[in-house]
């Protein structure tokens, strides 16, 4: 995904992933031909770039930076968002670590990833009807309340600013009703109700 229109090679020096990219990939833009790299472009691309994937992944990232512009947008269309751990002693990881702390997904590795997205992992439960009651039904009022939200298809913003829950609250709840079985990821990083339920 490009910044600058789809012509135009930014850097400069990338000249030959370019060519790559555009005869065995593709080159995306949403900016006109010959338009050179303009700072605004970047933030405009990434948004797009967050809405393209399922995840966002940060693996390190200064505060300010790009990288949590992108995690931003992830974020406020309801896209999962991770960010592998840095130290924190160096401030090129002061953002991915503050993602973790406001409760992005952590990232160890491709697997990490590939369960966030898949959902791999999940213990599945095999009763049905009052079983599932019983299981909501012990479940603190508000993962319920996220439950029910998840219901209506709402973004994790959407349902945070419904519920009166933090974004890292209804991440966790996410991550507790998908570890009981009760909601799988839908398409585009949404959440939806297991269909054995």
């Amino acid at each position: 995904m490009l910044a600058c229109g789809p012509d135009v090679v930014y850097p400069s020096r990338h000249r030959a992933l370019y060519r790559n990219l555009r005869r065995s990939g593709v080159v995306l833009s949403e900016m006109p031909p010959g338009t050179r790299a303009l700072r605004w472009g970047f933030p405009a691309r990434n948004r797009i770039m967050a809405a393209l994937g399922a995840i966002t992944v940060v693996v390190e990232a200064g505060d300010p930076s790009g990288s949590l512009i992108t995690a931003h947008f992830a974020a406020d269309l309801g896209r999962s968002v991770g960010a592998v751990p840095g130290r924190v002693t160096v401030s090129v990881a002061e953002g991915s670590n503050r993602l973790l702390r406001d409760g992005a997904v952590l990232i160890r590795g491709p697997e990490d990833v590939l369960d966030e997205i898949f959902g791999v992992g999940n213990r599945p439960l095999t009763a049905v009807g009052s079983e599932s009651e019983r299981v909501i039904e012990g479940l603190p009022s508000n993962v319920r309340k996220v439950l029910a939200r998840v219901e209506l298809g709402e973004s994790v913003s959407a349902i945070a600013s419904a519920s009166g829950l933090s974004v890292a609250e209804v991440r966790a709840a996410i991550g507790q009703l998908e570890h009981e079985g009760l909601i799988v990821p839908g398409a585009l990083g949404w959440w939806e109700r297991a269909p054995r339920w």
